[in-house]
């Protein structure tokens, strides 16, 4: 007679724990591994592929990730903004208009107060969202406008600059265009991982995911429902403000009359590539980063590939809604199984 011997501990404890793993860091994981597969392909797609191509694609990524990431944080804490478009393209205008022809020293204390600003703009509409109780997306559809028509206060055409000190921390390069993608590396990574530290371990950070979560349970556990919505909106315009600088390198220039609104959709579009739940709670703003990428990413490919430009924005236009559509579904079942 022979028995079949209980499942030892390591057994026991590893699968709940990998299975933790998968839950948390998973999707995650995917859209890293998705970036990393694009970018072999688009390798096989074009004549030579370098530190050039690389440089190109992180360094026009940049901005696109640093919006993604402002509409994550408030998103987290369960709103939404539309306005991180026309803050990108104020912050832009703003710094085109004011940086240019001034050494560097002083571009750096423009950049600052330009940030300051944006943090203490964005919180305020929060602050209004939290007072009047109107719903984040009428508030901040309201700021895209107002954002955007302070932009063309500020440069009403095309113009202004920086310096070549100012272009070369975002791009590498005094022109703008470099083979070399660290100095682009170094900008996104020292503030997402920041903020995203910030998030995930400090009170303050964790009070965004409670009141994300579940505003009731917030309340009950001494989450300042107001405080909370405040700070995540002076996050994303800080986070906003720094995508307009990148902009700003990138380009050379500051154009007010860019579409605020199209931006605001693709870093809707990138947050929930990268996980993050539009019902609020759930998500990582380091999957942010290469959801972000991939969405920029995606129109060289198709280019690439040959396929009419028109089309091509269809094509991403139906992959965003297949996304968001298992974005769903995961996110149903989760519900379902609590």
């Amino acid at each position: 007679m022979t028995t079949t011997a209980p499942p030892t501990n390591e057994t026991t404890s590893t699968t709940p724990r990998m299975r933790r793993w998968v839950q948390r860091h998973g999707w995650t994981t995917g859209v890293w591994i998705t970036l990393f597969i694009l970018v072999v392909w688009y390798a096989t797609l074009i004549p030579k592929f370098g530190s050039f191509q690389v440089a190109n694609i992180i360094n026009g990524g940049t901005s696109w990730v640093f919006l993604a990431a402002a509409q994550a944080v408030v998103v987290i804490a369960g709103g939404i903004d539309l306005g991180v478009g026309g803050m990108l393209v104020l912050t832009s205008a703003a710094g085109a208009q004011y940086m240019e022809g001034q050494p560097f020293g002083v571009i750096i204390l423009i950049a600052i107060a330009i940030f300051l600003g944006a943090m203490i703009l964005n919180g305020l509409v929060g602050w209004v969202i939290s007072v009047s109780k109107v719903p984040d997306i009428v508030v901040t559809l309201g700021s895209l406008y107002i954002f955007q028509g302070l932009a063309l206060m500020i440069l009403p055409k095309v113009g202004g600059g920086s310096s070549g000190a100012f272009r070369w921390l975002f791009t590498g390069s005094e022109t703008g265009i470099s083979s070399n993608p660290w100095p682009a590396i170094v900008v996104i990574t020292i503030p997402i991982a920041i903020v995203a530290w910030w998030v995930g371990r400090t009170r303050s950070g964790l009070s965004i995911y409670a009141l994300g979560s579940d505003p009731n349970a917030a309340f009950l556990s001494g989450v300042d429902a107001r405080r909370t919505k405040i700070v995540s909106y002076a996050v994303a315009g800080g986070l906003s403000a720094i995508a307009g600088f990148s902009s700003l390198a990138i380009s050379g220039v500051g154009n007010a009359t860019t579409v605020g609104g199209n931006l605001t959709l693709n870093s809707v579009a990138a947050i929930v590539l990268g996980g993050v739940a539009l019902t609020g709670g759930i998500g990582s703003l380091i999957a942010a980063v290469p959801a972000a990428i991939i969405l920029f990413f995606f129109n060289p490919i198709l280019s690439a590939l040959g396929v009419n430009p028109n089309y091509a924005q269809v094509i991403q236009g139906v992959l965003i809604v297949l996304v968001m559509m298992v974005a769903g579904l995961l996110e149903w079942r989760r519900r379902r199984l609590k």
